[in-house]
């Protein structure tokens, strides 16, 4: 494993942030993913990409539900497997929660702009 990148990149690091400051003559190399997609035609739009994550949200919404109320019929004894499905249920509604409250402060910002 090549840690060389790492630290060039972790000693142009400004204390207090978490990413790089990163120089215009030190932008790193693009380079289209291996087997993918070269043009944005194969790409995933913005609104797919937020439906599949709601998608995925409100499945583990429904396999927490499921879970607990097994536990609660007696039908499993798997409580750690239970209170996993739930915590990853509910990180999972607070990250979307983070992110909707982030595209309505983006949005609301837009909206105030005057052209």
């Amino acid at each position: 494993m090549d840690i060389t990148n790492y630290g060039a990149a972790m000693s142009g690091v400004t204390p207090g942030t978490f990413a790089p400051d990163i120089a215009p003559n030190a932008a790193p190399k693009v380079q289209p993913l291996p087997g993918g997609e070269s043009d944005a035609e194969g790409a995933a739009s913005f609104k797919d990409t937020l439906k599949s994550m709601i998608g995925n949200v409100n499945n583990e919404m429904v396999n927490a539900q499921q879970m607990s109320t097994d536990l609660a019929l007696g039908k499993t004894h798997d409580e750690a497997g239970t209170v996993k499905a739930v915590e990853e249920a509910a990180l999972s509604m607070q990250f979307t929660i983070a992110i909707r409250n982030k595209i309505m402060d983006a949005y609301t910002e837009v909206e105030r702009m005057q052209f």
